[in-house]
């Protein structure tokens, strides 16, 4: 099984929990020596436009994860071009270099932004797509590609449509967020009431391990935890698994959005945690419906919100984190 962004985030664990059933796991990366859990070997390549590196890389290989991409940051610049080379182009090569290796299956790990930002409502897999940013147009650009070549090829290749992830090894957002729960931080948040879908990462592993083996799994589907907390519910959940009060100020979500506004400008030349895209976070829904792949691959989830903050709560202590 080949890997690619192996060396990230979700790599690591979507590569130790299928070495962990016994699968010999090979990881597309990027740098010479790159360490890879679970027993995984690596293959270096340059880039998603490394031919001869994508072809030794696929040699014998049945099945492909597909995590490499170009993600969203609040500070990239890099335009639509950028975007589309990796995560559209990119995409297009290897899947068809996959194809013309033999490869049965590829899982693509997409976004909820292919579809957009905000949902009252739960959305579900017949929502029209509305991506607002180059991040979401190019996952969903990439998802048409896929499901194209897929159907003309006849390779199985679900298509996992992610909300926020959260877990062991987590970065940014999640990651800010348990540190300033951790430190007391009396945050502005208690009079939010929106609901947020989120993902844990050992839910995660258990979609990609059942796309992979259910022949009916080759659709598009949204994958998230049961719970959709809202924000308040949410640093409360954290609070509890690292062992602290919840701290939560009750103010006006209008002020606060004002707040926000004011970080904008402070951000430009400061790290500043309360900007306009975080309060838009913090502060809005977007609610999925993950029941479809439930119902087509018999998925299920096997942490709570709960569990998931334990667990990730005692990843962070033991990287010395907090106390």
């Amino acid at each position: 099984m080949l890997v690619t962004g192996a060396t990230g985030f979700l790599g690591g664990h979507v590569c130790a929990a299928l070495a962990a059933r016994g699968v010999a796991v090979r990881g597309l990366v990027r740098r010479a020596g790159a360490r890879l859990p679970g027993g995984a070997v690596s293959a270096l390549a340059r880039g998603l436009d490394d031919i001869g590196a994508l072809r030794e890389a696929l040699r014998g290989a049945e099945g492909v994860v597909h995590l490499a991409a170009r993600v969203h940051v609040p500070s990239d610049r890099g335009g639509e071009a950028a975007f589309h080379a990796v995560n559209v182009e990119g995409t297009r090569t290897l899947l068809s270099e996959a194809i013309a290796a033999g490869v049965r299956a590829f899982v693509f790990v997409s976004s909820v932004k292919a579809v957009g930002e905000r949902s009252e409502e739960p959305w579900d897999e017949t929502t029209p797509p509305a991506p607002l940013d180059a991040y979401g147009r190019s996952k969903l650009e990439a998802e048409t590609i896929i499901r194209s070549l897929a159907q003309r090829h006849g390779i199985h290749a679900p298509i996992l449509r992610l909300p926020l992830v959260y877990g062991p090894g987590m970065k940014g957002n999640a990651l800010r967020l348990f540190r300033l729960v951790d430190r007391g931080w009396p945050l502005p948040l208690g009079s939010v009431r929106n609901r947020r879908s989120l993902l844990f990462t050992g839910n995660l592993v258990a979609a990609v391990l059942a796309t992979l083996e259910s022949p009916s799994g080759s659709e598009t589907f949204f994958v998230t935890d049961a719970e959709a907390p809202s924000t308040p519910e949410l640093v409360t959940a954290i609070a509890h698994a690292l062992g602290r009060p919840p701290r939560m100020l009750p103010f006006p979500t209008a002020l606060l959005r004002a707040l926000g506004l004011a970080g904008d400008l402070v951000a430009r030349t400061l790290p500043f945690p309360l900007t306009s895209e975080a309060v838009d976070r913090l502060a809005t829904s977007l609610v999925v419906d993950g029941s479809r792949l439930v119902l087509a691959t018999g998925y299920t989830r096997p942490y709570t919100l709960t569990e998931g903050m334990r667990l990730t709560a005692e990843w962070y202590r033991a990287r010395g984190e907090g106390r």
